[in-house]
């Protein structure tokens, strides 16, 4: 059964920070994320990975269950950034688009509604020189991918597929599995419409931590029962938060989707059905 919400009224000058209450999350371990020193140890929730200096060299060494690596750098100094990253590059690089389906949601003629959904997150390790530039060094993830189609083989998306509970505050969850994702829905058709799912491209999925989640922000623009565009934002959810670094590649085509004319920019537009 779709939830009916009724989150209408005029749009903003500006986007309302965040606020929610952490304590009953307060049981969940959480992942630091940041900067660090190039010499670094991390021992947590199964994983274990560590920057050590012998004769000159920095070795890492990284442990994940049965995913384990090792890598030689050469480096004079420099740091260590450890950050959220889109989860869309393990085991391989796949696609980039995320899925995301939910209880749907049914929206009011012309209303609009504010929602947060969970999506899977990955870890990203960076080396960053003296000089500011920062280099991928490792990506380790909590989560094995699950992978779908949006549409069909012979016009469709080939997508990272996750299914998340609706929530209209902010949930509690595990910042080294999970980040959130806000979703700003508005219905610009005279009907009512049914939402449960959307699909968002990984240039669009900027994220934001802060020492408890990891978060990203997208619209959603309804123009028919059947087609709405996704666009991601580059915004936190709240203040004080810090932009995580990137690691998608721009590409001037993708070849993932087979759809021309679906995908500008940041924006994705699903014409193949919002349930």
């Amino acid at each position: 059964m779709a939830l009916k919400i009724l989150h209408t009224g005029g749009r903003k000058k500006a986007r309302d920070s965040v606020t929610f209450d952490l304590k009953n999350g307060a049981d969940h371990p959480q992942f630091s994320y940041g900067r660090f020193p190039i010499t670094y140890a991390v021992n947590f929730q199964g994983l274990s990975l560590s920057v050590d200096q012998d004769k000159g060299m920095y070795h890492y060494r990284r442990a994940l269950g049965n995913w384990k690596t090792e890598k030689n750098v050469s480096m004079s100094n420099g740091t260590l950034l450890i950050h959220p990253v889109e989860p869309l590059n393990l085991p391989e690089t796949v696609t980039d688009f995320l899925e995301i389906g939910f209880d749907p949601i049914m929206i009011e003629p012309e209303g609009k509604c504010v929602v947060f959904v969970t999506m899977p997150i990955e870890i990203g390790i960076f080396l960053e020189s003296e000089s500011g530039e920062s280099q991928i060094l490792d990506i380790v993830s909590y989560i094995y991918p699950k992978y779908s189609m949006y549409g069909g083989s012979s016009r469709g998306v080939i997508t990272r597929h996750h299914k998340s509970s609706v929530y209209y505050y902010p949930p509690n969850v595990r910042n080294y599995q999970s980040a959130l994702l806000k979703l700003e829905i508005e219905n610009r058709t005279t009907g009512w419409v049914n939402i449960g799912r959307v699909v968002i491209y990984q240039k669009g999925l900027t994220l934001y931590f802060d020492e408890h989640i990891a978060a990203s922000t997208a619209t959603v623009i309804i123009t028919s029962p059947d087609v709405a565009t996704v666009t991601g934002i580059d915004y936190p959810i709240r203040e004080g938060m810090t932009p995580a670094n990137r690691v998608f590649v721009s590409r001037k085509i993708t070849p993932y989707y087979n759809v021309p004319g679906m995908l500008n920019d940041t924006s994705f537009t699903m014409d193949m059905g919002l349930i």
